[in-house]
């Protein structure tokens, strides 16, 4: 073969393995563009769904918040029950239940179990006598206990008491109390037989304080 066709063919073959290596190059530049494309497309949605997602959860944690405030369907259904199981619906316990004030919180004490449980309050530890006591029968209690204000109007049920109350029971474990007020709510189980400052031991806040 002649030098020059020899040049020429391997001068070909030059110029194909460019043309091919360009456009593996342009290839590999598309796909890439395809990879970091569609790795936008993932983190966006990752980013809607997270948002989504806390969205959900926020609406999820408003709406138990509702139901366990003061006054709310879950504090509604248990005044219900109680009203239909004890058939007695007097007009002082539902002057109790009108009474709701944000700025005048209250508890309310909840029995478990199936039997009678004793617990008496006193205005502070150093009290020697019981301002109030009474076994309590299993479910949520008639009475409301306000312990910051006096409620805006006197009934049978509401019992007044002070921030420092000292309270005692027999059956601990079987004792929870309900929190209502500040447009808050929460529940607490007496952490042993007695409760030497009501506001210190449930970490109760106190405006001012």
């Amino acid at each position: 073969m002649p030098k020059g066709s020899l040049k020429t063919v391997f001068g070909t073959f030059f110029l194909i393995a460019i043309i091919i290596s360009f456009a593996f190059s342009i290839i590999s530049i598309l796909k890439l563009d395809e990879l970091r494309e569609s790795l936008s497309i993932l983190e966006s949605k990752t980013t809607e769904n997270i948002r989504k997602l806390n969205e959900d959860t926020n609406a999820e944690i408003n709406a138990i918040k509702r139901l366990i405030s003061g006054g709310g369907p879950i504090e509604d259904y248990l005044v219900a029950r109680n009203f239909i199981e004890n058939t007695e619906t007097d007009l002082r316990m539902i002057l109790t239940e009108l009474q709701e004030n944000p700025e005048r919180p209250y508890f309310r004490i909840f029995v478990a179990g199936n039997k009678e449980v004793w617990v008496g309050f006193k205005d502070n530890a150093e009290e020697s006598k019981y301002s109030y006591q009474k076994n309590f029968k299993p479910g949520l209690s008639k009475e409301k206990f306000f312990y910051l204000k006096a409620p805006l109007l006197e009934t049978g049920y509401t019992i007044t008491l002070t921030k420092d109350a000292y309270i005692k029971t027999a059956i601990p474990d079987a004792v929870y109390l309900l929190f209502f007020g500040f447009n808050s709510a929460k529940i607490a189980k007496m952490p042993d037989g007695e409760v030497r400052n009501l506001t210190k031991d449930f970490n109760l806040y106190i405006p001012g304080e």
